[in-house]
């Protein structure tokens, strides 16, 4: 497992993320605070693995979902704890220089700047609170079996981020291509696919797939190209989601080990499955937290 925090990507904050790290393993008990939300709760569960991996004593505090919470009011964070962590990817994208930690150490969508492998251009973009979890995680427990087990859902939180659905995300790109490169995923395209969720793509043609699947063995790389852009045609003009997600969405699905559900399938279904009520959502995301530490499955 490579070190996260010495990619490019951490340039701009590695700092910070190593204070954090620091901080926590000096702590006498930590005190760590998500809110019931699907990219709370995979950063949560990055950071409870590293303490049972690191026997590092801690504390958890679920707290209401993003949607449950009234508008303008503040989450309560208070804890006795010598170290008090809070998950806030609520919060708008920050500096890292500009964050006010009010006593505490705050995992916030972070400012950073990654290059293209096509262009000297540096494009701007968010860190998400999952990928810093997970780079604090590695640091924390860097042979930690539990915390290898969620390595490959290091990139999920950005994709959950609405960044792609307005252009190209060079830090989903980024996150992608590094747990490739390192073996952690794969990636393939949708007729390579044993059983694709196709429902997060609107007006998606599921019977031409079901046609190209069977066709696509036999096929060289210009009829595969030529394809792939028939199938994607019919939803291109459907302004309910980007050309950057569409193109993840058929070229590039992400494959975890052995399991037959594509990693973008398991976030779908995931988000479909989170209850809406306060009681249930809290609920719900202990029971996925739980899995995701025991087994590092989301699904």
């Amino acid at each position: 497992m490579d070190d996260i925090i010495e990619t490019e990507l951490f340039r701009d904050v590695k700092e910070r993320i190593l204070k954090i790290v620091e901080s926590i393993k000096n702590a006498d008990n930590v005190a760590i605070f998500a809110t019931a939300d699907l990219d709370s709760i995979v950063s949560l569960a990055f950071l409870e693995s590293a303490m049972v991996d690191a026997k590092i004593p801690y504390s958890r505090k679920i707290l209401k979902s993003t949607q449950n919470q009234p508008k303008g009011e503040e989450y309560n964070f208070a804890s006795s704890s010598s170290v008090v962590v809070s998950v806030e990817q609520f919060e708008d994208t920050w500096t890292h220089n500009e964050i006010d930690d009010k006593g505490r150490l705050r995992i916030v969508p972070l400012a950073v700047s990654v290059s293209h492998p096509n262009s000297e251009k540096q494009h701007q973009g968010a860190l998400d609170v999952v990928v810093q979890c997970a780079a604090i995680a590695s640091m924390i427990a860097p042979n930690g079996n539990r915390v290898r087990r969620l390595r490959s859902l290091a990139g999920s939180g950005q994709w959950l981020r609405n960044s792609l659905d307005n252009s190209y995300d060079p830090v989903y790109t980024k996150i992608r291509d590094i747990l490739q490169n390192e073996g952690s995923i794969r990636i393939l395209p949708l007729p390579e696919l044993e059983s694709p969720i196709t429902e997060m793509i609107p007006d998606f043609p599921d019977s031409l797939l079901r046609r190209l699947t069977k066709k696509w063995p036999k096929m060289d790389f210009e009829q595969r190209r030529q394809a792939m852009s028939e199938l994607a045609l019919p939803t291109l003009t459907n302004q309910k989601i980007s050309t950057p997600r569409l193109e993840e969405l058929i070229w590039f699905r992400i494959i975890i080990g052995d399991n037959v559900k594509d990693l973008h399938s398991q976030i779908h279904l995931a988000k479909s499955r989170w209850p809406t009520d306060e009681g249930d959502c809290k609920s719900h995301s202990a029971t996925v937290l739980k899995s995701l530490i025991s087994n590092g499955e989301l699904i």
